[in-house]
């Protein structure tokens, strides 16, 4: 009897390695879902945190500055109350000074007023009798004409009474010569008392102007004692100053202690929460590798030729890269376009637009050639959210048409809805754009705006025209 076959035997075997490899191809696919989203979320965190960080940054800095503002104020109250101590000083130095020399002053115009007074007043005493002496000078010169008018007359008498008035005429002529001499001594005593009077008059004017001016110095010396109390005021008001600045003076050192405590609490805080930041960035890139570790495995599974749940859509992958590629390849035999054009890495920006939008040389080529490709690769694949040729650097040129809406003025929907002409560099859009294997699959978030991300899977394949790379095409897979 001959022994079974070993084929055979290792028939079962081989179908439970192959069902525990498809098993592990599941299990490994969702868990590079969950490690992508969850890498995705360290990153979502990380980002807040250095957001947050740069506005700890911008607090710490504003911080300083009030802190450095509240030095500088303080430091020019202390200076305000120097200068207003000094001011203080000085006033009492310069009011005490001029109050001593005003009251020796007001004393001595007092003394020189009341002097210039009695003056005025022994003056005016003196006028009223030189008048007096100037009528009775006049009196006597009055009675001296009369004398000599009698002398004459008894001159004449004499002379008519011949030698019986020769006695009467010598006592006539000696009347006459003392009238004479009366007259003449009466006349210098008018001069002298009218220069005496006119002494007297001008002595007296002037001294009124004297008293009065003592006057006016005296009422003058008064407003100055008023100027001093006003300078007293000043001066109380000047220590009122000293006590307002101090009341601003404390609390702002008060501030300055207070902002240096807060500043140096946040420069912890800071310093935390970028030691939170740093190990959240390393657990990121831990993630990051655990997902690429993920991708790789699930890579060479599918290569290995078991049937796994993403073969059939890689085998759909690769024939949608080859047919684009046909497409080109067309286009270039037929003169549409020349490989210059196709391979154009110009990208222009379209003004106005919000994400920015781009175009080359080969847009035009893709939206005659591409939409009716993809529009039936997304209708017949039920896992596939988008399907859309990128070219080695990224660029998006056509998208399916729900993702090439007309941009509108809101950059949240046009991210979502306006995503064709668009460059995705991220680390998955650019390793899917520049890919040379036969295919790769990753696990990454897509970004739909608003802070809305969806876990999906890419699965690209090359383009080659002509033997040279163009890109690639790019299937977006729910998971």
């Amino acid at each position: 009897m001959k022994a079974p076959a070993p084929a055979n035997e290792d028939a079962p075997d081989a179908e439970a390695a192959s069902r525990a490899v498809v098993e592990i191809a599941e299990r490994f696919g969702k868990l590079s879902s969950e490690i992508t989203d969850i890498s995705g979320r360290i990153g979502d965190v990380n980002g807040q945190l250095d957001r947050q960080t740069a506005g700890l940054h911008r607090v710490v800095g504003s911080v300083d500055q009030v802190a450095r503002a509240n030095q500088a104020i303080q430091r020019s109250a202390e200076e305000a109350q120097n200068a207003a101590s000094v001011v203080k000083s000085g006033l009492e130095r310069v009011t005490g000074a001029v109050r001593l020399g005003l009251n020796a002053a007001q004393n001595d115009i007092a003394e020189l007023s009341n002097g210039a007074q009695s003056i005025s007043q022994a003056l005016a005493g003196a006028v009223e009798r030189a008048h007096k002496l100037r009528e009775a000078s006049e009196a006597i010169q009055s009675i001296t004409r009369e004398i000599q008018l009698l002398s004459i007359n008894a001159g004449v008498e004499a002379a008519r009474s011949g030698a019986a008035g020769r006695g009467f005429a010598v006592i006539a002529a000696a009347v006459k010569q003392l009238a004479e001499q009366t007259r003449d001594a009466t006349n210098a005593s008018s001069r002298q008392l009218d220069a005496l009077v006119a002494t007297v008059d001008q002595l007296a004017s002037q001294s009124e102007a004297n008293a009065l001016a003592a006057r006016r110095a005296s009422e003058e010396s008064q407003g100055i004692s008023r100027q001093i109390g006003e300078l007293d005021h000043f001066g109380k008001s000047v220590v009122g100053l000293i006590a307002e600045i101090d009341s601003i003076s404390a609390p702002t050192r008060d501030n300055a202690v207070a902002f240096a405590k807060v500043g140096a609490e946040l420069k912890d805080l800071v310093g935390g929460v970028e030691q939170s930041s740093h190990s959240l960035e390393v657990a990121s890139r831990r993630a990051s590798s655990l997902v690429s570790t993920s991708e790789a495995v699930l890579g060479s599974i599918a290569a290995s030729g078991v049937r796994t749940p993403q073969s059939e859509m890689i085998a759909t992958a690769i024939e949608a890269a080859t047919a684009v590629a046909g497409l080109f390849e067309q286009a270039l035999a037929s003169g549409q376009i020349g490989m210059a054009e196709l391979f154009d890495e110009t990208y222009r920006p379209v003004p106005g637009s919000n994400p920015v939008q781009h175009l080359t040389r080969f847009v035009e080529l893709t939206d005659r050639l591409l939409p009716p490709l993809q529009e039936k690769l997304l209708a017949g694949n039920r896992r596939a959210v988008f399907c859309a040729a990128v070219d080695r650097n990224g660029f998006l040129p056509t998208h399916n048409r729900k993702y090439a809406q007309p941009q509108g003025s809101d950059p949240v929907w046009n991210n979502a809805n306006c995503r064709n002409r668009r460059l995705f560099d991220d680390r998955t859009g650019l390793a899917a754009a520049r890919n040379q294997k036969p295919f790769l699959l990753q696990t990454y978030r897509r970004d739909m705006g608003g802070g809305n991300f969806l876990v999906m899977e890419d699965l690209s394949a090359p383009i080659f025209v002509r033997g040279r790379h163009w890109g690639s095409f790019r299937f977006g897979l729910s998971v």
